[in-house]
């Protein structure tokens, strides 16, 4: 596949435009009624290094080494920096811990930056962290 500049990624946001969000802007833990996600905007890192990244992927992207090698892609990756197209969320979920039913956890696995698509796929980027 042709490689393009990161900043041309073409996020379609898909999940959060057509599913319900939660409507209170402020990232602090609560609970979470009648949504599946709520936007947040990944908090900053001082100095984030890239350690690596996935060659394959960044084919299926489209992204060339010198794009997977750039400082641009180190800050948008670690949520330092959002695209334009981007509307990073946190996802709503339930589950076991320990054995038993927990109800709602959050979202403390990592932050969604967005549906990425290309001509062949669609892929959900992310960063680790906390939301």
């Amino acid at each position: 596949m042709p490689s393009q500049p990161l900043s041309e990624l073409h996020f379609d946001n898909r999940f959060v435009s057509q599913l319900t969000g939660d409507e209170e802007a402020d990232n602090y833990c609560r609970s979470v009624e009648g949504a599946f996600y709520s936007l947040v905007t990944p908090q900053s890192t001082a100095a984030p290094v890239l350690v690596s990244y996935s060659k394959q992927v960044a084919d299926i992207l489209g992204l060339s080494s010198t794009d997977c090698g750039s400082d641009a892609f180190t800050r948008v990756f670690s949520g330092n920096e959002v695209l334009p197209s981007m509307k990073p969320f946190a996802m709503c979920y339930g589950g076991h811990q320990f054995g038993n039913w927990a109800g709602q956890l959050g979202d403390g696995r990592a932050i969604n930056l967005g549906e990425v698509i290309n001509t062949n796929n669609e892929l959900a980027a992310t960063t680790n962290g906390t939301a």
